[in-house]
């Protein structure tokens, strides 16, 4: 009998507002480590970044749809906060699998 395999769900990044969107065409140098990086700033002030593609994130592609998405929401700036979803990749790297965008909505005082 043989033991059942074992499935890693996506981690979920920290609430924060997209900071920068880098992306690598194929002539870059920086393309074979990465075709791109997310720059995520969190609630806490720290920048975090997530990176797809390339050396550092094999078979981890972000689609041209979703790379619209994050530069809308980079035009947004802290109207717009992002969840990031990854998998560790190489060099403990935090890879993007996905991210919830959502509308920042200032609280009320009542």
């Amino acid at each position: 009998m043989s033991a059942p395999a074992t499935t890693f769900a996506d981690s979920a990044g920290s609430i924060g507002n997209v900071d920068a969107v880098t992306v690598y065409e194929s002539s870059s140098d920086d393309y074979a480590m990465a075709n791109g990086v997310l720059s995520v700033r969190e609630k806490s002030g720290t920048k975090r970044d997530y990176k797809w593609g390339g050396s550092l994130c094999p078979g981890r592609n972000v689609s041209a749809a979703s790379i619209s998405m994050l530069f809308d929401a980079l035009r947004s700036q802290t109207q717009v906060e992002i969840v990031p979803s990854y998998k560790v990749g190489n060099g403990a790297t935090r890879c993007l699998t996905g991210f919830k965008l959502s509308f920042d909505r200032p609280e009320v005082a009542g």
